[in-house]
């Protein structure tokens, strides 16, 4: 089971996303401390956001998102020559790093994805206030992100963005490719082979070739990208992310050097998933499902659950998983589909129909259900095979 991740957004951010540097200078939003007052302030501008979202708008995200916070976490700690052109030039654009982001995430929720608020925490490491937001969708399947809060000394603000599938902070990431670009002007080595500016470029014209179904020469172009970058936790992303529509088994080995790499950050948990699926060794899946669980406090990732056991034949435990998710979550269409499966499986062919029938009951388009249950995969497979070929099922199909 290949898990796809929508990481390519997250590298044009990274690449045209830039701040106007305004030297050293102390965070003008500050960490809130813990208590019941700010509880609810924090719990109420991350329902506010979700709200909006919803709504097919960005304004709450725009509103309270810390553009200047933002961008002094980004240069924090760098000595730079603000007044050289490259600076300037590399620099300019990130103030608008909050509306890119808020406006790709409608672009998901407007194709179908979900964007739902998790939870809200006070992490007492950073004694820091975190709000979590899951997205999700059966195209890119799942990534999350953690809204770091902060308060301005009236209002209560967001400044990063801990984004789960690059394991780190937004502002960390972009603050690390600024430090190895300035590298490159330092060392006078922007046209060499394994400049940041040069593989930056590269990444982009293979994601180009990919968009083109050119997934072969995608590959090659990343692949043959050397210098710093080749480590980084983005590159290998979008790298692994390239390999899935080329190769399988290049694939296995994209994760398997990202999992070497990065073996103890526990937001990589989803990668390792993603391998240990590969291998199809369904007790490390479960094991790093539940971790992903236990770190989230996320019960929708039941769901990947539940696709674990179906592929390793454990229909009673998928069912029972499925199940969970359709009862919790009602809109996973996927859900309803993979209990029907666990359910033929046994042989249950009553109950099957029962959940068919409770599709259309919820407005599902019957001739479109039958017509999807019987459709089979490239190699002739079909799981619902025996369902569809019973005579409950016939009889029910007759029916208008």
């Amino acid at each position: 089971m290949k898990l796809k991740y929508p990481i390519s957004f997250l590298f044009l951010f990274i690449f045209q996303l830039a701040v106007a540097f305004q030297g050293k200078s102390i965070c003008s939003c500050e960490l809130l401390k813990e208590s019941k007052e700010n509880d609810e302030k924090v719990s109420a501008i991350a329902q506010e956001i979700e709200t909006s979202f919803h709504d097919l708008s960005t304004e709450g995200f725009n509103k309270y998102f810390d553009t200047e916070s933002f961008k002094q976490k980004l240069v924090n700690g760098i000595d730079v020559d603000s007044n050289k052109s490259y600076v300037k030039g590399f620099l300019n654009g990130v103030g608008k790093a909050g509306d890119k982001l808020a406006l790709k995430v409608l672009n998901e929720i407007e194709n179908g994805a979900y964007y739902n608020l998790i939870n809200y925490r006070y992490n007492i490491v950073e004694k820091a206030y975190y709000f979590t937001f899951r997205m999700y969708s059966e195209e890119t399947g799942i990534n999350y992100h953690d809204y770091k809060v902060c308060s301005d000394g009236k209002n209560i603000k967001v400044n990063d963005i801990y984004i789960y599938l690059s394991g780190e902070h937004f502002s960390e990431t972009l603050s690390r490719i600024f430090k190895m670009s300035l590298e490159d002007e330092k060392n006078n080595t922007f046209n060499s082979k394994g400049s940041t500016v040069n593989s930056m470029f590269k990444v982009m014209n293979a994601q180009k070739l990919l968009q083109e179904g050119k997934a072969k020469e995608a590959y090659e172009m990343v692949d043959g990208i050397t210098g710093p970058i080749k480590n980084e936790k983005f590159f290998l992303l979008i790298k692994a992310l390239i390999a899935s529509s080329y190769d399988d088994k290049i694939y296995e080995n994209t994760l398997g050097e990202f999992a070497k790499l990065y073996p103890d950050d526990p937001t990589l948990y989803l990668k390792l998933i993603d391998y240990y699926f590969l291998k199809e060794n369904y007790k490390m899946v479960h094991i790093y499902i539940d971790k992903l669980i236990y770190e989230t406090e996320d019960d929708f990732l039941n769901l990947m659950k539940a696709h674990a056991y179906l592929l390793q034949g454990d229909f009673i435990n998928a069912e029972k998983s499925y199940n969970y998710i359709k009862t919790n979550y009602p809109a996973s269409f996927s859900a309803y589909i993979g209990e029907m499966i666990s359910l033929t499986y046994q042989n249950r062919f009553e109950e099957t129909l029962a959940i068919a029938k409770n599709l259309v009951d919820e407005g599902y388009d019957k001739k479109d259900l039958t017509e999807f249950f019987e459709e089979k995969e490239a190699d002739g497979s079909n799981e619902l095979e025996a369902f569809v070929e019973s005579e409950i099922y016939k009889d029910w199909k007759s029916k208008s």
